[in-house]
């Protein structure tokens, strides 16, 4: 759903998981992006839903240590939880598509005027 609303703007592949999505991000800041919202958003544990929208920003500048502590923090969650290797049925995939859809309109929603240009 996240790409079908932002397809200019989403890096989208089809088996990442929410690790490789942290990993990605992590990299990502250490080339200078920022995290402009919480990897850990919402009342879902990263282990629970396979869909995880992060908003980094394209700008390069120095490495940005609270995204970093972030990110990095939230992959500590994600490996103390470990893996889920459970199914879910396409309802409740929806559900968690909706769920991620609706965190991401609200960290797009917040950002300053700037970023909408």
């Amino acid at each position: 759903m996240v790409e079908e609303k932002y397809p200019e703007i989403t890096e989208f592949e089809e088996d990442s998981t929410v690790g490789d999505i942290f990993n990605h991000s992590r990299d990502a800041i250490h080339l200078g992006a920022n995290l402009i919202n919480h990897p850990l958003a919402g009342s879902i544990k990263p282990n629970q839903s396979p869909y995880k929208s992060l908003v980094l920003s394209d700008r390069k500048g120095d490495l940005d240590m609270f995204s970093l502590t972030l990110i990095e923090g939230a992959n500590q969650v994600l490996k103390k939880l470990g893996p889920r290797r459970r199914g879910y049925a396409e309802s409740v995939l929806e559900d968690f598509q909706v769920i991620d859809l609706d965190l991401l309109d609200s960290a797009i929603d917040g950002l300053p005027y700037e970023y909408h240009e």
